[in-house]
């Protein structure tokens, strides 16, 4: 069950990692790219763990 959210988190990931948007500014865009990567490893840590337990 969780491996389906498993692409949608890393997509939405860098989705958000790569936007840029000019009204943001700087401070905008760096919380952008926080947040992008911080979903990547989510669900990167997410598949991770899914995995080990399917070969335990």
């Amino acid at each position: 069950m969780k491996m389906f959210l498993v692409i949608p988190i890393i997509l939405l990931g860098a989705i958000l990692f790569g936007l840029r948007i000019d009204n943001f500014g700087n401070l905008g865009n760096i919380i952008l790219n926080i947040l992008g990567v911080g979903f990547m490893l989510l669900g990167v840590f997410i598949g991770k763990k899914k995995k080990q337990k399917l070969f335990s």
